[in-house]
């Protein structure tokens, strides 16, 4: 026995499936006509462009769907596709891509059961279930964290402000050689910070914060991943092994009079056993990273 979901639409099923192929990477393997119906079947003249019968295949799995004869379509109401995605990015990107001229119930976000979850009624009426599951079967492989701390000869307010004023940020943040070519901050909890940045080699990198917390002059603490220009996450464009996200605090602590210690703390989120190894084997290439930041940063704090 198989439940395959079969969707029904008002004179769009023709549109909506070449829509469905794009978002799912899927494949059309019929669309049939109802003025392909053998004759003898009648079909009102009106209705011949409509679409009989489509069905499209994602990955071996089948989506299936038909207008309804003029006058008779109803609203859909009652169930919502699910569609369950291995990969939070991927999942974001569907979810993007299918609420694109719809509405959204419910933005895509992590919960206590999925890495992502997300409810959107798209543009052709269908309403849609999104959902990333966190593996319950495996559990959580305990990592050491990734941490580097370093001290600056500046106060805890100004170096706090390095960190949470856009115009300060876009300045130094990133390796050494990046330059930032875009910046925007929502700096509160569920906000964002996402940037734009090239490298010297000319290849162009995006990144995003999510804010869980925020303890004013002494702690922030969030979500940080590669992102493209939309906003929407990604993985790392020259390590795709790499963990999707990183939960990451950033603390500012008091070293003396005019001295203030910030720490950075990286452990990846949900990480699979490729994932964790790749960040367990990252430690030199992170420090040399966040090194080299660092000392950007430094520079800047002696030019204000």
């Amino acid at each position: 026995m198989d439940f395959i979901t079969y969707l029904g639409f008002d004179g769009r099923c023709e549109e909506a499936f070449l829509h469905y192929e794009t978002v799912f990477r899927g494949k059309l393997l019929m669309m049939l006509r109802m003025g392909d119906a053998p004759i003898g079947v009648p079909v009102p003249e009106a209705d011949r462009n409509r679409i009989m019968h489509a069905r499209l295949d994602v990955g071996g799995r089948l989506l299936m769907g038909g207008d309804a004869p003029s006058g008779k379509a109803g609203t859909p109401e009652g169930f919502s596709v699910n569609v369950m995605v291995d990969d939070p990015a991927e999942a974001e990107r569907i979810f993007r891509e299918l609420s694109a001229g719809g509405t959204v119930r419910m933005p895509i976000a992590d919960s206590f059961w999925a890495r992502r979850f997300g409810m959107l009624v798209d543009k052709f009426n269908i309403p849609w279930m999104v959902n990333c599951m966190k593996d319950e079967a495996t559990p959580e492989t305990p990592l050491t964290p990734f941490s580097i701390s370093r001290t600056f000869d500046v106060s805890r307010d100004v170096l706090w402000q390095c960190f949470t004023d856009v115009t300060h940020l876009e300045k130094w943040w990133g390796p050494k050689g990046a330059t930032i070519v875009s910046a925007t901050m929502d700096f509160r909890p569920g906000g964002t910070f996402h940037y734009g940045m090239q490298m010297p080699d000319g290849l162009e990198i995006w990144g995003r914060f999510r804010y869980r917390e925020i303890v004013p002059r002494e702690r922030t603490v969030h979500v940080n991943a590669f992102s493209d220009p939309q906003g929407g996450l990604t993985r790392h464009p020259l390590a795709p092994q790499w963990p999707v996200e990183m939960l990451s605090t950033f603390t500012f602590a008091d070293a003396g009079p005019g001295r203030t210690t910030f720490t950075v703390t990286w452990t990846p989120m949900y990480p699979t056993p490729e994932e964790a190894a790749a960040f367990e084997g990252g430690f030199d290439s992170m420090r040399q990273g966040w090194s080299g930041t660092l000392e950007r940063l430094e520079a800047y704090l002696k030019t204000l």
